[in-house]
């Protein structure tokens, strides 16, 4: 195994031929030196991947967690369930989809190593600390908001349980020496796998709901209803805060896009019923375009 340890600090250059801004970083192995390399394309993607030459089901999602950007998928099984669990999950405050080139020089049977990962999100803290212990959506499952708290970079790659090289050595060794270039940049690094870190049975359904209402338009008024109906309590069922913002369709519709906009959270353990629990977000981190119109 590849062992890597920071020695130097980054050094940021352009890069004329290729228009990309170079992030380097020098990476002492043990048994040589080396240099590892993050090129990034400023707020684009560093490839695309949606283009005429596929011949499989691709998708380009716009996506309020990515700035309301679209988010390239080529996945229909992994990378989009994994990316609609992302927009929901209170504790994923952003994404971006092929963020970077991480290309490792190294000493041993291939001279360079290049790492594209699928997705670049800002969490919290104790939430990526949690998925490095065990399933991404598990984490999601047994999060709860906190009111302070410190954000990190969790870089993610995205498989499906049918891809081959779940099983190629070559592979994995590719991803353990990113692992250890990301942890000595200060970033964690997670691979998650659709059954066992995407997909759960009870979960999955509430996560398609909010989903599909995540980009209904919302006003000061609808802040000042969920306040008022909240007053000084922690938590209300999912039914008095749909009421609170007008009741049927309308009223699902906007609770869901405060949930995306990490304005409230809803309980994503079960699929949602009238008594689902939803709790308020208070550590000012939003996603909400009106300056002065957080509720609380």
């Amino acid at each position: 195994m590849v062992f890597v340890h920071l020695i130097a600090a980054e050094r940021r250059c352009n890069m004329a031929q290729t228009h990309q801004l170079a992030t380097r970083r020098h990476i002492h192995l043990e048994d040589g030196g080396a240099i590892a390399e993050i090129f990034t394309r400023g707020s684009d993607p560093y490839r695309k991947i949606v283009n005429g030459r596929q011949r499989k089901p691709v998708g380009r999602p716009v996506m309020i967690k990515a700035g309301m950007r679209a988010v390239e998928w080529e996945s229909i099984k992994a990378e989009k369930p994994m990316y609609e669990l992302c927009e929901v999950a209170t504790p994923v405050h952003s994404m971006f989809a092929q963020p970077h080139l991480l290309r490792m020089k190294i000493v041993g049977k291939y001279e360079r190593l290049d790492f594209i990962p699928d997705l670049r999100l800002s969490v919290d803290t104790g939430f990526a600390v949690q998925v490095a212990k065990g399933a991404f959506v598990e984490a999601v499952r047994n999060w709860t908001p906190v009111r302070q708290g410190t954000l990190s970079t969790l870089i993610v790659e995205v498989k499906d349980d049918a891809d081959p090289r779940i099983e190629d050595p070559d592979y994995q060794n590719k991803l353990r020496l990113a692992e250890q270039v990301y942890r000595n940049v200060g970033w964690f690094f997670t691979t998650v796998v659709r059954s066992t870190h995407i997909s759960h049975p009870k979960t999955d359904p509430a996560i398609a709901a909010l989903f599909l209402k995540r980009k209904t338009t919302l006003s000061p008024g609808d802040l000042s209803a969920v306040r008022e109906a909240f007053g000084s309590q922690e938590k209300l069922p999912w039914k008095e805060v749909v009421a609170a913002l007008g009741g049927g369709p309308t009223g699902v519709r906007k609770a869901s896009a405060m949930h995306v906009r990490r304005l409230i959270s809803v309980t994503v353990t079960e699929p949602l019923t009238d008594r689902s629990t939803v709790v308020r977000v208070q550590d000012g981190r939003p996603l909400f375009e009106l300056p002065g119109n957080y509720p609380w």
